[in-house]
Parts: C-alpha cells; sequence; structure tokens
C-alpha cells in the first residue's frame, strides 16, 4: 500500500534493462501491429500517429519492466530463506 511520505526506488538496472524492452516494443508496434510503413508523414495527424504509437509501446515496456521486477523479487522471497536467529 502507498503511504504519504513513501518513496518507491527502482534500482538503475531496470532502468537500463528498460531500453531495450522499449525499443522492441516499439518496433514491433510500428511494423507489425499497427504498420506505419503504409502512411505517410505529410499532416501533423500523422505526426500524432507516432507519438501516440511511441507513448502506448513506452508504457509497454514499463509494464514488462516491471513484471519483471515483480518475479524477481518473488524469486528472491521463495528460494532465499532468511538466516535464523539463534
Amino acid at each position: 500500500m502507498l503511504v504519504k511520505g513513501t518513496n518507491i526506488n527502482i534500482p538503475i538496472f531496470y532502468w537500463i534493462l528498460l531500453v531495450p524492452i522499449f525499443l522492441v516494443v516499439s518496433f514491433k508496434s510500428l511494423f507489425w501491429d499497427f504498420e506505419i510503413q503504409y502512411f505517410s508523414f505529410n499532416q501533423l495527424e500523422d505526426f500524432g500517429r507516432y507519438v501516440f504509437i511511441l507513448g502506448v509501446s513506452f508504457t509497454e515496456a514499463f509494464i514488462y519492466m516491471l513484471l519483471i521486477r515483480l518475479v524477481v523479487f518473488l524469486s528472491k522471497k521463495t528460494f532465499i530463506k532468511p538466516k535464523q536467529q539463534q
């Protein structure tokens, strides 16, 4: 639960991981999902289409990054046993 004044820190590794995920997702979105190669780039509407696709791709890549972080967190909790106190 988020509490006022609580900071959520995402390690730098996940921000670096976001870049290749974003590149792959945006390439897939541009050329296979939206088939952007069939459109021209001579109106402002076309620029808006590119911005929309890149925005959706960034959001999708960020969700993938959060899922990877969740899997790593849960695997650490599951497989690494805490030290027992004596």
